[in-house]
C-alpha cells in the first residue's frame, strides 16, 4: 500500500533539519518590541531556535542597538527581512490517488509488501519513494517542493541561507559608527599613579536555597553579586560600576586596569550593595575590584580626517604577553589627552629604520593601525583594526594620522 506523510512525522523531520524550524507551529513575527528582562540571547532561542544565533539579531539592528549587551524596553527589533510562514502544514498530506492495474484472470494476487515501522523517522539523508510511480525525492526536494508559481510558501520556512543573506545586508547597511560602547567599556586603561575609587567584589548572590558552586564561581550576565564601596563612600541605586581586575604595572603609567563587566546597583543590604551583572568582558570573581563607570558620549558617525601634522607616541605594550599581535588587541600609547589625543583617532605603527648587524637594513615600514577607544591625561587605550607586520615590540614608534571632527 501506498505511503503518506503524516503531519507529525514532518514535524519530527523538520527538527531534525535545523533549529529555525522550532518555530514550526507559528508564524515568525517581522519585529519584536523589546520588554523588561529581554535579552538578545532569550529572542534568538524564541524566534531562531537557537540562542547562540543572537549575533544575527543584533547585526540586523545595529542601527538601533549601540552595544548588543544593552537593550532597553520598547526598542523596536526587525527580526527577519521576509515574511516567514509555518514550517508544518495544518492539514496531513493527502494519499495519492488510486490507480488501477490489470489482473489477469485466475491469478493469485500478490503478496502486499512489507509496510515499515511508521514510529521510526527515516534519516535526513533518505529518500522518500512514492510507490505508484517509483520516482525518489530527496528531503531537499520535498522542502523545497512546497514553493509553486501561485505564490504558495515553503513547507519548511524560509532557508537558512536566505535568513543569512539578509542579516548579512541589514548590518551593511548600517549607519558607520566610529566607536563603540563595547569597546570604550572592555579595553581598560592605565591608572597613571591616580588612587581610585576602587570597592571590591564580595561574590555572587545565591538563594539560600541553591547551593553555590564555589567561591571562585564566575558571574553570569544578570545575575547578582554583592559589592563593598570604598571607605568614606557610598553607592546609589542606579549607579553603574565598572568591574576590574589591577594587572602589572606599565612604567611611567602604573598599572594597568582590565575591565571584566558593568554592573547596576539595584538594592541595598546593610551598608553593602546588591548589583546586577549588565555585561560581561572576562570572568568575574570573588575579590575583584569596582569602580563607578565614565560616561561614554557616542561619537557620531564622522569618519576621521587625514592630519599631517599628528602626535607622535611610542607604544607602552599591552595588558599581558603579546608577542604577536592581531586585530582588535589592545595597546597603550604613552600621549594622551594633554598631548592633544582624543577618542577616534588613528595611529600608525610604522618599523624604525636602522642597519641589522648582518649588513641588512630595515626600512620605515607600516606595520599596523591603531584606533583609539580609551583616552586618559596622559595615556591612552588602543584597539588594532589593522595588522601588517606582528611583530610589534614595545617601544615601537606610532604617529597620529587622522582624528574625528570636533
Amino acid at each position: 500500500m501506498p505511503r503518506t506523510f503524516h503531519r507529525k512525522w514532518l514535524g519530527m523531520l523538520a527538527l531534525a533539519v535545523s533549529p529555525t524550524l522550532l518555530l514550526a507551529q507559528g508564524a515568525m513575527p517581522p519585529s519584536h518590541t523589546v520588554r523588561q528582562g529581554d535579552t538578545l540571547w532569550d529572542l534568538a532561542k524564541q524566534y531562531r531556535g537557537d540562542p547562540f544565533l543572537w549575533p544575527d539579531i543584533y547585526r540586523m539592528n545595529t542601527a538601533v542597538v549601540a552595544d548588543p549587551h544593552w537593550i532597553y524596553p520598547g526598542e523596536v527589533l526587525r527580526l527577519a527581512g521576509a515574511d516567514t510562514v509555518p514550517a508544518v502544514p495544518t492539514a496531513d498530506t493527502p494519499a495519492p490517488p488510486a490507480v488501477e492495474v490489470a489482473v489477469a484472470p485466475d491469478s493469485a494476487p500478490m503478496p502486499a509488501a512489507p509496510v515499515e515501522d511508521s514510529t521510526a523517522p527515516a534519516p535526513v539523508a533518505d529518500t522518500y519513494t512514492d510507490s505508484h510511480t517509483s520516482n525518489q525525492l530527496t528531503l531537499a526536494q520535498l522542502t523545497s517542493a512546497s514553493s509553486s508559481d501561485d505564490g504558495d510558501t515553503r513547507l519548511f520556512g524560509p532557508r537558512r541561507s536566505d535568513m543569512l543573506q539578509e542579516t548579512i545586508k541589514a548590518y551593511v547597511e548600517q549607519p558607520y559608527r566610529p566607536l563603540r560602547r563595547s569597546e570604550f567599556y572592555s579595553s581598560g586603561f592605565l591608572t597613571e599613579g591616580e588612587n581610585l575609587p576602587f570597592g571590591k567584589v564580595l561574590g555572587p548572590v545565591t538563594p539560600q536555597q541553591i547551593r553555590s558552586e564555589g567561591g571562585n564561581a564566575s558571574a553570569l550576565p544578570y545575575s547578582l553579586i554583592a559589592v563593598e564601596a570604598p571607605r568614606a563612600a557610598t553607592y546609589q541605586i542606579g549607579d553603574t560600576l565598572l568591574i576590574v581586575q589591577v594587572g602589572a604595572e606599565l612604567r611611567p603609567h602604573d598599572e594597568v586596569v582590565m575591565p571584566t563587566g558593568l554592573a547596576r546597583i539595584v538594592d541595598t543590604v546593610s551598608g553593602r550593595y546588591i548589583a546586577s551583572v549588565d555585561a560581561t568582558y572576562g570572568p568575574i570573581r570573588n575579590g575583584q575590584r569596582v569602580l563607578p563607570a565614565e560616561k561614554f558620549t557616542p561619537s557620531g558617525t564622522e569618519h576621521a580626517v587625514a592630519v599631517s601634522e599628528g602626535v607622535h607616541a611610542r607604544l607602552l605594550g599591552g595588558p599581558g604577553r603579546q608577542e604577536m599581535k592581531a586585530p582588535q588587541m589592545v595597546l597603550f600609547l604613552d600621549k594622551g589627552r594633554a598631548d592633544g589625543v582624543a577618542a577616534g583617532d588613528l595611529f600608525e605603527v610604522r618599523r624604525r629604520p636602522e642597519r641589522l648587524a648582518d649588513g641588512g637594513q630595515r626600512i620605515n615600514e607600516l606595520m599596523a593601525t591603531l584606533q583609539v577607544v580609551h583616552v586618559r591625561e596622559h595615556s591612552a587605550t588602543t584597539r588594532i583594526i589593522n595588522v601588517i607586520s606582528p611583530d610589534i615590540p614595545a617601544g615601537t614608534d606610532a604617529r597620529q594620522v587622522a582624528k574625528l571632527p570636533s
